[in-house]
C-alpha cells in the first residue's frame, strides 16, 4: 500500500493520509481534517476515497468524519472506544486485519494519548505506521486525555511489534518543535543537530519522514538508556529509577516546554 502525506491548511498543525491499496486504487482517507482538501488530493491522484480510518476521537481527527462519509459513502473504520463519541461501520479492536481493496492493513490499540486510541500497521511495499497521536517524529503525544504510564507501555509494545526500518506518519508536524526540545536536553546531540539542520530548511509539505530506527538516534523518549540522557533528567531532580521514570520525567518537561 502507498502512504500520500498531505499537510492541512489553517488546521493545527495537521497532516492527513491517504492510503492506497495499489491492485485497485481502494484508497482510505486517515483521520479526515478537511474533507474538500482530501477529496481534491483524491482526484488529482485519479483516487477514490472507499474507507475512512480514525485513530482516536479528538475534534482535529474527526472534524470533517461525517461530511467525507457523506460526500464519498465512505466505510467507516475506528476503535472500539470511540463507540458513544460518532457513527463507524466497524468498531476495531487491537489485531483486527482491515482489508483495502486487495491489500491488508493490522490495526493495533496504543492507548495513552487517550484511553483508546490505535494505530494502522502497513507491510507493503515497506513497513509504515499511521499513529495519530501517539508517536511523532523525535517524540510522542501529550497524555492530557489519557495516561502517561500507559503510553509509556504502548511506545514500547509499538517497537517491539514494528520492523525497524518501519517509516513514521504522524497526525501533525511536530518535527522541528521535537528536535528543538531533544537539543534542550542533550545539547549538542550530533543526530539530531543534523536532523535538525536539513528540517529547518523545509516545509510542512516537504518535511523529511523518520523511520523508528531513524528514531533511536533522535527521539528522547526512545533513548530511555542514555547514561547522559539519565544524567540530565537528575540533574533537573527528577527520579531516574527506571525506564518509566524516565519516560514519565520526559514527558512533563515536553508539557512545559
Amino acid at each position: 500500500m502507498r502512504v500520500i502525506r498531505t499537510f492541512v491548511p489553517n488546521s493545527l498543525q495537521n497532516y492527513n493520509h491517504l492510503v492506497v491499496c495499489e491492485h485497485s486504487q481502494a484508497t482510505a482517507a486517515v483521520d479526515p481534517y478537511d474533507a474538500d482538501h482530501l477529496l481534491t488530493l483524491a482526484e488529482d491522484q485519479g483516487l477514490r476515497i472507499t474507507d475512512i480510518w480514525i485513530t482516536h476521537e479528538h475534534g482535529d481527527h474527526i472534524r470533517h468524519l461525517d461530511e467525507l462519509k457523506a460526500k464519498t459513502g465512505a466505510r467507516v473504520r475506528a476503535p472500539s472506544s470511540c463507540q458513544g463519541r460518532f457513527q463507524a461501520d466497524q468498531w476495531l479492536a487491537d489485531g483486527d486485519e482491515l482489508t483495502l481493496g486487495h491489500s491488508t492493513a493490522q490495526f493495533w490499540a496504543s492507548p495513552g494519548h487517550t484511553p483508546g486510541h490505535g494505530v494502522f500497521y502497513l507491510t507493503e511495499p515497506e513497513p509504515a505506521l499511521i499513529c495519530g497521536d501517539t508517536l511523532f517524529n523525535a517524540g510522542v503525544g501529550n497524555t492530557r486525555s489519557g495516561d502517561t504510564d500507559t503510553l509509556f507501555h504502548s511506545i514500547e509494545q509499538l517497537r517491539q511489534r514494528a520492523h525497524p526500518e518501519t517509516r513514521i506518519y504522524p497526525g501533525h508536524d511536530y518535527l522541528p518543535t521535537n528536535l528543538a526540545f531533544t537539543l534542550s536536553i542533550l545539547p549538542g546531540h550530533p543526530p539530531a543537530e543534523a536532523m535538525k539542520a536539513i528540517s529547518d530548511q523545509q516545509t510542512p509539505d516537504t518535511r523529511l519522514t523518520t523511520t523508528l530506527a531513524d528514531e533511536a538516534d533522535i527521539n528522547l523518549f526512545f533513548r530511555l538508556e542514555d547514561d547522559t540522557l539519565s544524567q540530565a533528567l537528575n540533574d533537573k531532580g527528577f527520579s531516574t529509577d527506571t525506564r518509566q521514570d524516565r519516560f514519565t520525567a520526559l514527558r512533563q518537561l515536553r508539557d512545559q516546554w
